[in-house]
């Protein structure tokens, strides 16, 4: 199947989510797409496997997501992928707990043998992942929202390290949201690590809008900020210990389109769309 010729997939599992649980559907469908691009570095082969067997009108996501924004995802999840195992390298018997999982697959290619994974999300979203993602030994799937705040009874960390890894959800959400996320990540794990994605209020805006023109709705990107720093005022003991752009080492491709390797230097510049590492004490 050649997903750049195919608008609607007929596989056997009907997608039946809607409002911020159906943006999901854009990482992992940018995570299949960038192999058009000849970036074999960025493809995920387990996404193109899950996006055949989904029951899905993808015409919208054709029609209006950007080659440049398909870039920026596909490498956004390589990228914290390489964060993940810097920090699984330091930390062996590590916790992750990936927030507003969706479909993501970065436990299947970080799995060393001893870490401790976690996927949170709605009860429909994880539903959905045991659908179509194998179940394993060290990974265990909590159906709670995030503002939840009997979610960390369920979480049981290993003593070596704890990350909490946020992709692609917290814009989603007000500023407010996100401090009492941090809040309750900060009496409950002191000491625990945050990484995340962030985008500036420009960039918010623009992907707002990509992703409406896209087909989903009741889906509104609120949180963005022209500086990451600002976290550390937010009386939460928040330290910043690693802001990149996304982007930031790949290597720009031809194939890619000379728009979207001007657009990709231009947020290199400007750090319109950024991953964050914090340290929540």
């Amino acid at each position: 199947m050649n997903l750049s010729e195919v608008k609607t997939t007929t596989g056997d599992i009907k997608v039946n989510l809607k409002n911020v649980h159906e943006t999901l559907l854009l990482p992992l469908w940018c995570r299949a797409m960038v192999s058009e691009f000849h970036c074999p570095d960025l493809e995920d082969l387990y996404a193109n496997d899950i996006i055949k067997q989904l029951d899905y009108d993808f015409s919208g996501f054709h029609s209006h997501i950007k080659n440049y924004f398909i870039i920026l995802l596909a490498a956004r999840a390589k990228e914290m992928e390489q964060q993940v195992k810097r920090y699984i390298s330091l930390h062996p018997g590590a916790t992750i707990v990936n927030i507003g999982a969706g479909l993501d697959t970065t436990f299947y290619r970080i799995n060393n043998g001893t870490v401790k994974w976690y996927d949170l999300d709605a009860p429909g979203v994880v539903y959905l992942r045991k659908t179509l993602l194998k179940d394993d030994p060290r990974k265990t799937s909590i159906a709670k929202s995030m503002f939840d705040p009997s979610f960390p009874d369920e979480i049981i960390p290993s003593g070596d390290g704890l990350l909490f890894l946020i992709s692609g959800v917290l814009m989603y959400f007000t500023e407010e949201e996100v401090r009492s996320l941090f809040r309750l990540l900060a009496s409950r794990f002191p000491g625990c690590e945050v990484l995340f994605d962030h985008l500036t209020p420009f960039g918010l805006a623009t992907a707002d809008h990509m992703v409406k023109r896209s087909g989903i709705h009741g889906a509104k990107m609120q949180w963005g900020s022209n500086n990451i720093c600002s976290l550390e005022k937010w009386g939460i003991q928040i330290s910043l210990l690693e802001s990149h752009p996304v982007c930031n080492d790949f290597t720009l491709n031809p194939s890619s389109g000379i728009l979207s390797n001007l657009l990709i230097r231009l947020n290199r510049l400007l750090r319109i769309y950024t991953l964050n590492q914090i340290r929540i004490s």
